[in-house]
C-alpha cells in the first residue's frame, strides 16, 4: 500500500511540476527535534534529538501549492543497559504546501511529500571487567552497526510568518512514515526570499 500511494505522489508530483512555472524564490535553515521510534527483530526502541535542515521555496507548481524541497538530518543516541544506541537519518525530501488563505500575519499550510532517507543505527555494549582469583579479564567493548536506505511519506503542516520583506519565519512539525524507521519532527527556520 506504502509502495503503491509512494507511486502515485510521485506521478502527481512529477505532472504538476512540469505543468507548472517554478521559480527559485527563496532559500533557508532550519533547527528542531525529532523523535524517532524504529523495530529491530523483535524489539522496539524509541531516542529523541536535534535536527538540522536546509530549504528552499521553489514557487508554485499550481495557485496555493508551493513546491517545497528540503534536506535534514538529526543524530539520536539512548542509553541502555550496559551501552548506548544511536540512530541517524539524512534525508533529501521533495515536499508540497498548500497554502491555506487566511487574513493576518500568520499564514498556515498543510503539505505532503516523499524524502529519500539514509538511515543508520550503531548499538554499543561493554562488558565489565573480572577476576577469576588467577587472572583478570580487561572490560570488553562490542559495536555493531546498521544501515539502511527507504522511501519516506512527509505528512506536514506548519505556518508562515512574514518577518519584514526579507524574512519569514517558519514553523513546522511533520511525521514521516519509513516502514519501521517512523519519526515525529518540530523544526523552526528562517527563509530567506531571494530578489
Amino acid at each position: 500500500m506504502k509502495r503503491l500511494l509512494a507511486v502515485v505522489v510521485v506521478m502527481l508530483t512529477i505532472t504538476a511540476v512540469s505543468s507548472a512555472q517554478l521559480a527559485f524564490r527563496g532559500i533557508g535553515g532550519a533547527i528542531g527535534f525529532a523523535s524517532v521510534s524504529w523495530t529491530g527483530g523483535t524489539t522496539s526502541q524509541s531516542t529523541s534529538g536535534f535536527l538540522i535542515g536546509a530549504h528552499a521555496d521553489m514557487g508554485e507548481i499550481t495557485k496555493d501549492i508551493v513546491f517545497f524541497p528540503d534536506i535534514q538530518y538529526f543524530s539520536t543516541s539512548k542509553s541502555v543497559t550496559g551501552g548506548t544506541i544511536k540512530a541517524s537519518d539524512f534525508a533529501i525530501n521533495v515536499n508540497a504546501h498548500y497554502n491555506i488563505a487566511m487574513e493576518g500575519m500568520l499564514k498556515p499550510y498543510v503539505g505532503a511529500g516523499l524524502g529519500y532517507n539514509s538511515l543508520s543505527t550503531t548499538a554499543t555494549a561493554t562488558t565489565p571487567a573480572y577476576s577469576t582469583g588467577f587472572f583478570t579479564v580487561p572490560a570488553q567493548t562490542y559495536s555493531a552497526t546498521a544501515t539502511d536506505s527507504r522511501i519516506g511519506i512527509n505528512l506536514l503542516a506548519g505556518v508562515n510568518y512574514k518577518l519584514n520583506d526579507m524574512l519569514t519565519l517558519v514553523v513546522e512539525p511533520r511525521y514521516v512514515l519509513a516502514s519501521d524507521f517512523n519519526h515525529f519532527i518540530v523544526k523552526a527556520g528562517i527563509t530567506y526570499a531571494m530578489k
